[in-house]
């Protein structure tokens, strides 16, 4: 077995699970999954449609 390569592959699914996890926390809290905001989007009503 390889160790380092196991080491490496465990080290970059740890990073993808926890950038999952974060956007699905964001999610909950309403928290928009784009770092720019929202008001200039050309998606924001697919995102917030309106009540």
């Amino acid at each position: 077995m390889n160790w380092p390569t196991v080491i490496v592959a465990a080290a970059v699914a740890a990073a993808f699970i926890a950038i999952i996890m974060n956007a699905l926390k964001n999610k909950k809290k309403g928290k928009s999954s784009c770092a720019c905001g929202c008001a200039s989007c050309a998606m924001r009503g697919m995102c917030h449609p309106k009540d």
